[in-house]
């Protein structure tokens, strides 16, 4: 998968669990600062893109949390 298709993706779960709406999910979103995602939210969407990738379990950071360096982890850890 490219990065497009990686963040094409991470937006249609994100977009589908957090009940947004397409155009709020953006490079630059911090998934809880700007899209509102809660603790438990993050588990469940950690799970989600474990299953979607078929990658293992992302280890939340400052810096993952915002949409384009997550994209750059799943695309790190699917290239293993």
């Amino acid at each position: 998968m490219n990065k497009d298709q990686i963040f094409n993706k991470v937006s249609e779960i994100l977009t589908t669990y957090l009940r947004l709406a397409p155009d709020e999910v953006q490079p630059e979103s911090h998934i809880v600062n700007d899209l509102g995602a809660d603790s438990l939210a993050m588990v469940e969407i950690g799970f989600l893109f474990t299953e979607a990738f078929e990658i293992p379990m992302i280890n939340p950071s400052e810096k993952n949390m915002i949409i384009k360096y997550l994209v750059d982890e799943i695309e790190a850890s699917a290239a293993k």
